[in-house]
């Protein structure tokens, strides 16, 4: 695993919601960005990043854009096995770009670092 990600959930059963109450607590609409990780059998097999905090990395069971992804967690969960979920927030950082002060949106960049870097096979699309 990935030095300081934690875990907040699981699926468990095919196209249901996952488990995250007792990793997190009700707060899984807490918006802070973040970069998520899809594990199975101690094997990273997603990463993804959110601005919109814990509820993304916990809804692909309803998520109909990211199909490839939501298919791949089923099939792992018919098989008899389940999919940990863990992330690491990453706070926007602030930055003066000549005289003007923006956010650094850093979860982006390290998601892609570490995408090339681990190439996970469910990421990318169909």
């Amino acid at each position: 695993m990935i030095k300081n990600f934690k875990k907040i959930g699981e699926y468990r059963k095919p196209n249901a919601d996952p488990e995250y109450i007792q990793y997190i607590g009700k707060s899984k609409s807490k918006v802070i960005p973040l970069v998520y990780l899809f594990v199975v059998n101690k094997k990273i097999k997603y990463i993804g990043e959110s601005r919109r905090g814990y509820s993304r990395p916990l809804s692909y069971n309803k998520n109909k854009v990211m199909n490839k992804q939501r298919e791949a967690i089923n099939k792992s969960l018919k098989a008899g096995g389940f999919v940990e979920v863990y992330a690491l927030e990453i706070p926007n950082r602030k930055t003066k770009v000549n005289g003007m002060e923006i956010d650094n949106y850093l979860a982006q960049d390290y998601e892609k670092a570490l995408i090339e870097k681990l190439r996970p096979s469910w990421n990318g699309r169909k």
